[in-house]
């Protein structure tokens, strides 16, 4: 139904209603049905258009039931307006058809306070029904204030039989204005917001309208009471309509915008407080109001304390959800550990840091799968703790890297001490255990590397000194450390800053001189073309040279091959440095174009027949190859890293 055509059903019943509220202010006699009989057309219109409503398509069986037990209530209070019209106008105060009307009336109310109880809402825990009896509790109390003192009190010295029933459909009131409080403060998805908001205006027109009885006695002014049917009977039409558009809308998922607290009770106590102090100003019937201010006041007051106890709740809740968010950005989801964002923060503070790298991790992943490389992982983790201090911070950075931050001066007196390098070892034993996990058993080496802070070093001077070390540590073997020392800086260098350092490296040395060099810097196109220029710059010959390759670096691939036999030809010597390890690569020295063969000390202390005929074994091959045969001691072969 277009809203066109309410206007033209109810314009005429209004004008007659106006028309015959003018004629009794004029003072003249009109007949009685002229003033209630358009209210009560009008409500039983409504009460078609609440018909209409309950076959909105897409509605629910609950508000199909609430419509259609609005539309039968609207159909019954139709008639009764004729009775208690006559009886305002100073008619008939009892009788069998007052009796009648008031019985009709009462049956109606009842059914609207049972289809609006029987709604289901939105509310679900226990707090919030208890906010909302709160609520409804403080408009209960306001409401029944204002009836006490507009409706109750002038007749309160008539007859009982008189009054009974006016106080019946007070009660019934009351309980109807309860049950839509509820649905508007707590929703309900089962009608219309906008046309359950429509039916809480009928209310109100109606508390209004019995509002006006008792303080308009004059029969000229009689006619706007009528007015008021006439307002309710619109109202229940607009409710109608408003849920049968409800049937064009969209079906989709509407967002709730009720705010989380209604005004409605802080409305009522201002209402009742205005009452409060009109009644006193007056003179009259002041103490009832002042209970009922009192009362709703004090509802009020206990709802906001609620509030303010639910308000710390959610205070509480929200400082342990940022808690649980900084912890899920601040630490690694597979291990528990920190991760390089909390690592960064706390590095400032840090005296020394130590990087741990699982070496040939990524083969358990591509052979064993990815929870296997989880479990192991999580394990590592795990003794990384146990390794280290509780004040220590231990963190993931990232695949198979890890970190340890020690952050406090009393670990390290002084950073040349041996502290350190026992933290190191310390982590290595932890590791060396095999680990279980996932059915498989499975061994952990790794390469650490260790710097403490020196001087003015910042964090990051201190955290790429760790990484120098690391990749030091690398060079040496599986499962060993490296402290670092100002001669490992070249290991991460740019090619440009390496090859400045090796200009500067062969512009001081004297020859013969050796120099390290890792496999990146081996397998650089034009490597050997540029070394030997800038010993053609320096005035040097590359029979003078010799390159030190660390064992650790050099895979069997034909880049290595081809690089070493370039540099051969150029005439530069090579040397297999297999320090860090007490063992020697044959299959490389049998291989590959060395001219030198660099051993750990520990290689020559190996006991036992078999290690000692190996070594004898080592020995004469690399005599019968032309090889030359050196021991490794600290600083005595390395004049630059390369």
């Amino acid at each position: 139904m277009k809203t066109n055509r309410l206007l033209a059903v109810y314009s005429p019943l209004f004008a007659i209603a106006a028309g015959w509220a003018l004629v009794r202010l004029a003072g003249f006699d009109a007949p009685l049905f002229l003033g209630w009989l358009p209210g009560a057309i009008g409500i039983a219109i409504g009460g078609v258009y609440l018909l209409v409503a309950a076959e909105t398509p897409g509605l629910g069986p609950a508000g199909r039931r609430f419509w259609r037990h609005l539309a039968i209530a609207s159909l019954l209070i139709a008639p009764s307006t004729g009775p208690f019209t006559e009886a305002s106008l100073g008619g008939r105060r009892s009788g069998p058809l007052l009796y009648a009307a008031v019985g009709l009336l009462a049956v109606a109310l009842l059914l609207v306070l049972w289809a609006l109880l029987r709604l289901p809402t939105r509310v679900r825990g226990r707090g919030d029904w208890l906010r909302l009896g709160l609520d409804a509790f403080t408009v209960l109390v306001c409401s029944a204030t204002f009836l006490w003192h507009f409706v109750v009190r002038p007749i309160a010295d008539a007859p009982l039989p008189e009054v009974l029933g006016l106080l019946v459909l007070c009660l019934l009131c009351l309980l109807a204005v309860l049950a839509v409080v509820k649905l508007i403060l707590a929703g309900t998805a089962a009608v219309d917001g906008a046309a359950l908001r429509a039916l809480a205006l009928v209310v109100l027109i109606g508390s209004v309208g019995s509002a006006l009885v008792p303080v308009l006695p004059s029969p000229r002014l009689a006619g706007l009471s009528d007015l008021v049917t006439m307002c309710e009977a619109l109202m229940v039409a607009v409710a109608g309509i408003l849920q049968a558009r409800r049937a064009g809308r969209a079906q989709a998922v509407t967002v709730d915008r009720r705010r989380p607290y209604s005004v409605l009770p802080y409305l009522a106590v201002a209402a009742v407080n205005l009452l409060l102090v009109a009644v006193a100003v007056n003179g009259t019937g002041s103490l009832p109001v002042l209970v009922g201010a009192v009362v709703a006041t004090g509802a009020v007051v206990a709802r906001q304390l609620l509030a303010f106890r639910d308000n710390d709740g959610l205070l509480r809740s929200l400082r342990e959800h940022q808690r649980l968010l900084h912890e899920q950005a601040t630490h690694d989801a597979l291990t528990g550990l920190p991760n390089r964002a909390l690592f960064n923060e706390r590095l400032e503070h840090a005296t020394a840091a130590i990087l741990v790298d699982l070496d040939d991790f990524k083969a358990v992943n591509d052979t064993l799968g990815h929870p296997v490389g989880d479990g192991l992982l999580i394990e590592v983790g795990r003794r990384l703790r146990a390794a280290v201090r509780p004040s220590d911070l231990v963190a993931r950075l990232g695949g198979d890297e890890f970190a340890v931050l020690v952050l406090d001066a009393d670990t390290v007196d002084d950073p040349a001490d041996a502290e350190l390098d026992a933290v190191a070892e310390r982590i290595l034993a932890e590791l060396a255990p095999p680990v279980h996990t996932h059915g498989h058993v499975l061994t952990v080496t790794a390469s650490v590397g260790v710097a403490a802070r020196d001087g003015d070093d910042g964090a990051q001077d201190l955290l790429r000194h760790a990484d120098i070390a690391m990749y030091a540590a690398k060079r040496r073997g599986k499962g060993t450390h490296a402290r670092y020392t100002p001669d490992l800086s070249g290991l991460l260098m740019t090619p440009q800053s390496r090859l400045a350092d090796l200009r500067r490296a062969i512009a001081e040395a004297r020859p013969p001189f050796t120099l390290e060099v890792g496999r990146a810097a081996l397998v650089s196109p034009g490597f050997a073309a540029e070394l030997g220029a800038l010993l053609a710059e320096a005035g040097l010959r590359p029979e003078g040279l010799t390159l030190a390759l660390p064992a650790a670096q050099l895979a069997g691939d034909g880049a290595v091959g081809r690089a070493m036999g370039e540099l051969r030809s150029a005439g530069f010597g090579l040397a297999l440095d297999q320090t860090g390890t007490g063992t020697v690569r044959m299959d490389l020295l049998s291989a590959l174009p060395f001219t030198a063969l660099i051993v750990d000390p520990a290689f020559l202390g190996i006991e036992g027949t078999r290690s000692v005929a190996f070594t004898e074994a080592v020995a004469a091959f690399v005599r019968e190859a032309g090889i030359d045969y050196r021991v490794r001691s600290e600083g005595s072969l390395l004049e630059s890293a390369l």
